[in-house]
């Protein structure tokens, strides 16, 4: 597709997310061993997250609490990562999914079972 996924808690709705950056960073590194966070470009964290042979690329704008990654295909891997990192951070807040041609957020379902949210988001 050529697309970036976007996920963020549910901001028009009251919802933010109870972490910080750097929590956010502790938790890719402890999750997915070998993985590397750091600066990119101006008010964003870069991380590189290893996981079955893959490196996968996300990045996280601090000023909008936005997570971000390009289209990866397959698309199951980074939904499930996001579902974890979602799940291990901030399992009760309202969140939200779109994309870059179309911006209509969609909500993310943070049940236990990632199946269910890979369902819905990976279709």
């Amino acid at each position: 597709m050529g697309s970036s996924f976007f996920f963020s808690a549910d901001q028009p709705n009251g919802a933010f997310w109870p972490f910080s950056t750097g929590q956010l960073a502790d938790a890719v590194t402890r999750l997915w061993p070998g993985s590397t966070t750091g600066g990119g470009r101006a008010g964003a964290l870069e991380m590189d997250i290893h996981v079955n042979g893959r490196t996968l690329t996300f990045a996280w704008d601090v000023a909008h609490q936005v997570l971000s990654f390009p289209d990866q295909e397959p698309l199951a891997e980074p939904a499930r990562i996001v579902h974890r990192l979602l799940r291990e951070l901030a399992p009760d807040v309202p969140a939200v999914w779109w994309t870059e041609y179309d911006a209509t957020p969609e909500p993310v379902d943070l049940s236990p079972d990632p199946e269910i949210f890979l369902r819905e988001f990976v279709g």
